[in-house]
C-alpha cells in the first residue's frame, strides 16, 4: 500500500506546474527553510519589506491562476487587491473593540471580493465576453472603483465608525476611533495580534503563502486543473464535451478574487493603510509584469520573479517613477527571449540538466553491475 506521504506528494506533482522532482521539492525545502530564519539574522526594515514581497506574492498566484491556466487575462486585478482592502479596514475599525478580534474583517476581505467577482464574472462569462474583451472591462472597473474613491473625502463618505477619506486613504471618522487594526485573531482573551511591522507578521503571511501555493498546486494537477486547462486551450471543444465552461470561468475567478482580497486583507493590515491609487494602471499593469516575465503558467516562477521584481522596485525606488519603465523593458526583453517566461524557461533548462544528470548515473551504476 502506498504510503499517505507519497499520496500526498504525487497530489502536489503533475504536468501542470514545473518541478515535480525530489532536487525540486529538496530545494524548496531549504528556501523555507532560510524564509523561517529570515528575521534572526535580517534587519527590522528587511523583515518588513519581505512580508510585503510576501503579500504582492500572493497577488501574483491569483493572477497566475485564471490567466495561465483558464486563459482569463484580468487588468483589473489590482482592484480586488483594494477592495479586499478596504472591507477588512471598515470592518475591522467597527468592530475591533466589540469583537476583540479581527475574525469577521478576515472574512469580509475575502468575501466581498468574491461577490464583486460573481457579479463581474456573470456579466462577462454568461454574455460570452473573452479575451482582450475581459482585459479592458477588468481595468475599466479598477479605474471606476479608483475614481469613486478618489471623490469620498466627504465625511459624509462613512461606514460606522470608517471614514473612506479620498485621496487620504481609509481613516477612523473621529479621532476617538480606532484606526486600521492589526490582524488580530482568536476568541476572547485567548488572542494573537500580529503587528504588521513584527516577525509574527512575517512568519503568518509566510504560513499563508506556503499553504495558497501548495493548494494551487493540488488544484491545478488535479481533474478541476485539468479542465481549466482545456478551457484555455479550446473552450468551445470543451463545452462540446458536455462541461459548463461559463461555470467553470466564473468560479476560479472567484476563487482568484479571493486570493487577490486576502493579499489586499494582509497589505492593509501591513501598513494599517489603503488608498485609491491602488485602483489605478500602474499596480495593475505591475502585477501582469510579475506574472509575465516569470511564466504565466507555473506557480512557483511566479513567486521568484514577484520577490525579484519586487526587491527590483525597491532598490529603483530612489529614481522614482524609472522603476516602472525599467520593469516594462524587463517584460519586453522576457516576450522576446521567452514567451512563457524567464523563470520557467530556466526552471525547465535546470530540470533537464538534473534528469540529464541522473540519466547518466543510471547508465554508469548499470555498466558496473553488468561488468561485475
Amino acid at each position: 500500500m502506498e504510503p499517505p506521504q507519497s499520496r500526498i506528494i504525487a497530489a502536489l506533482n503533475g504536468p501542470q506546474t514545473l518541478g515535480n522532482s525530489a532536487f525540486f521539492w529538496i530545494f524548496a525545502i531549504l528556501v523555507l527553510i532560510v524564509a523561517i530564519f529570515f528575521p534572526f539574522y535580517a534587519s527590522r526594515f528587511q523583515v518588513i519589506t519581505a512580508s510585503n514581497l510576501a503579500i504582492s506574492s500572493l497577488l501574483a498566484l491569483s493572477l497566475c491562476l485564471i490567466w495561465g491556466y483558464c486563459g482569463i487575462l484580468s487588468l483589473g486585478q489590482a482592484s480586488f487587491y483594494c477592495v479586499g482592502g478596504y472591507a477588512f479596514g471598515v470592518v475591522g475599525i467597527n468592530l475591533i473593540e466589540s469583537a476583540g478580534n479581527t475574525n469577521l474583517a478576515l472574512i469580509a476581505g475575502i468575501v466581498a471580493p468574491v461577490l464583486l467577482a460573481a457579479v463581474l464574472g456573470w456579466l462577462m462569462f454568461y454574455r460570452r465576453l473573452k479575451g482582450v474583451y475581459v482585459a479592458i472591462l477588468m481595468l475599466i472597473v479598477s479605474l471606476l472603483l479608483g475614481l469613486f474613491m478618489r471623490q469620498t473625502a466627504d465625511p459624509s463618505y462613512a461606514i460606522g465608525k470608517a471614514a473612506l477619506g479620498g485621496m487620504n486613504g481609509l481613516r477612523p471618522e473621529s479621532a476617538g476611533d480606532p484606526g486600521i487594526p492589526n490582524i488580530t485573531l482568536g476568541f476572547g482573551e485567548a488572542v494573537a495580534v500580529f503587528d504588521g511591522r513584527s516577525a509574527g507578521f512575517y512568519w503568518l503571511v509566510l504560513a499563508i503563502l506556503v499553504l495558497v501555493f501548495l493548494g494551487l498546486r493540488w488544484l491545478v494537477n488535479s481533474t478541476y486543473g485539468y479542465i481549466l486547462i482545456a478551457c484555455r486551450e479550446d473552450s468551445e471543444r470543451t463545452e462540446t464535451f458536455g462541461y459548463d465552461i461559463r461555470l467553470v470561468q466564473l468560479s476560479v475567478f472567484c476563487l482568484s478574487a479571493a486570493i487577490a482580497g486576502l493579499a489586499g486583507t494582509l497589505y492593509t493590515a501591513w501598513g494599517t493603510y489603503i488608498h485609491p491609487d491602488g485602483f489605478s494602471v500602474a499596480p495593475n499593469i505591475l502585477v501582469v509584469i510579475w506574472v509575465a516575465v516569470g511564466g504565466r503558467k507555473d506557480l512557483a516562477s511566479v513567486i521568484v520573479s514577484t520577490v525579484a521584481l519586487g526587491w527590483l522596485s525597491l532598490e529603483l525606488s530612489r529614481y522614482g517613477e524609472v522603476s516602472l519603465l525599467v520593469l516594462g523593458l524587463i517584460l519586453i526583453f522576457a516576450m522576446m527571449v521567452a514567451r512563457d517566461g524567464i523563470v520557467s524557461a530556466l526552471g525547465e533548462q535546470i530540470g533537464r540538466l538534473v534528469a540529464a544528470r541522473g540519466s547518466r548515473r543510471e547508465i554508469v551504476a548499470c555498466f558496473k553491475g553488468g561488468r561485475r
